[in-house]
């Protein structure tokens, strides 16, 4: 990277940091965090200004300073990092990091080299555009002798996610110049450590929500996997999306209208959007199902029940009754809406079994889950 670019990547860096913490910033503000000449600063808040990544938002009165805030927006056409969330499950002691890439093969580099790794990372793998990895919270783990990249500890303090992550070579280009400006990345803050660099990533404490829907067609209108991807695309901006899945289960029962499948979708929401969250969701699905037996089942966590997984399976090889599937909820802790009648809430609970299965897992019904 040319110095100028280099220059321009941490004044940007600084100046979406001032924003952040303080709401806006003055020329005084970045003169006195980096030591430059005030002309200096004065001629590149200018030219951000100018590319509109920098707004002012008080003009300059009298003695009393203009004022600026950092524009979000992509900044480089090389940013690799376009989002990084995190949902906890403080019961369990897990968390789980969400990577939103521009590139497969970067998803694909940074999943097999955090694997081989170790540290807190517990799982780590990729779908699509998304890097997701579990980790443990809260203990420091072993790092693999000569890893290029590895998160060493993941912890909640303040009300956010801190992940400690040390890299060289260009695992630590991603760390040091374009992290930063990944949409969820709260602070970021590096240093320079002997033959590596160390970061601490701050992100926000969200919940991890899995969604299942059912019996939402008839034989002439609809599809359940259709409505639960428009329902996914209608949260945006609300929660954080992270995945719409279809799982197939028993294609030899009674009540279907084709190959008897269910979907589910997954988010990270806030905690005081939960209630809001689901109302929403109820009213969307009511809204757009042809049927009069849709249901949804809402699981919190990271985890899933071993008594969930065990009812997936019987409802992958025979007739289960509604009456079966609520038990289960019950015992489970898993949430149940009746939306527009009964008979969904049994394969919009199964389905939720499987947000952690590979793709042979949720399009084969005589696999079971482990």
């Amino acid at each position: 990277m040319s110095k100028v670019l280099r220059r321009r990547a941490l004044c940007l860096r600084l100046v979406r940091s001032l924003t952040l913490k303080n709401g806006s910033f003055t020329i005084q503000d970045v003169v006195d965090e980096t030591g430059l000449p005030r002309t200096t600063v004065q001629d590149w808040i200018r030219r951000l200004v100018d590319e509109g990544l920098v707004a002012v938002v008080e003009e300059a009165v009298g003695r009393k300073p203009a004022r600026y805030i950092y524009v979000e927006r992509e900044v480089f056409p090389y940013q690799a990092c376009k989002r990084i969330f995190t949902s906890v499950d403080l019961d369990n002691g897990l968390v789980e990091i969400y990577h939103e890439c521009s590139s497969e093969g970067a998803v694909i580099f940074c999943a097999f080299k955090h694997s081989k790794a170790g540290g807190a990372i517990l799982e780590s793998r990729y779908e699509g555009p998304f890097l997701r990895e579990l980790a443990v919270l809260g203990e420091e783990r072993e790092v693999a002798s000569g890893a290029s990249m590895a998160v060493e500890k993941v912890e909640v303090s303040g009300g956010k996610v801190l992940q400690t992550i040390r890299a060289v070579g260009g695992p630590a280009h991603a760390l040091t110049e374009t992290m930063m400006f990944a949409q969820g990345v709260r602070e970021l803050r590096v240093e320079q450590r002997e033959g590596y660099v160390r970061g601490v990533i701050a992100t926000d404490c969200l919940e991890h929500l899995t969604i299942g829907i059912d019996d939402t067609d008839t034989a002439e209108s609809g599809a359940t996997w259709a409505l639960a991807l428009s329902l996914l695309k209608s949260l945006e901006g609300f929660v954080e999306g992270i995945s719409h899945k279809v799982v197939l289960l028993n294609p030899n029962v009674k009540y279907k209208t084709a190959g008897n499948a269910a979907s589910f979708i997954e988010v990270a929401a806030p905690s005081d959007r939960v209630s809001s969250l689901v109302s929403k969701v109820i009213s969307i699905v009511e809204n757009e199902t042809y049927s009069d037996n849709t249901a949804i089942a809402v699981l919190k966590g990271l985890t899933i029940p071993d008594e969930l997984k065990v009812f997936a399976n019987r409802v992958r090889r025979m007739e289960v009754t509604v009456e079966e599937a609520e038990e289960v909820a019950k015992r489970a802790g898993i949430n149940v809406y009746e939306v527009t009648g009964r008979r969904g809430i049994i394969g919009a609970i199964a389905s939720l079994a499987f947000f952690r299965s590979p793709p042979e897992v949720l399009m084969n019904p005589d696999a079971s889950l482990q």
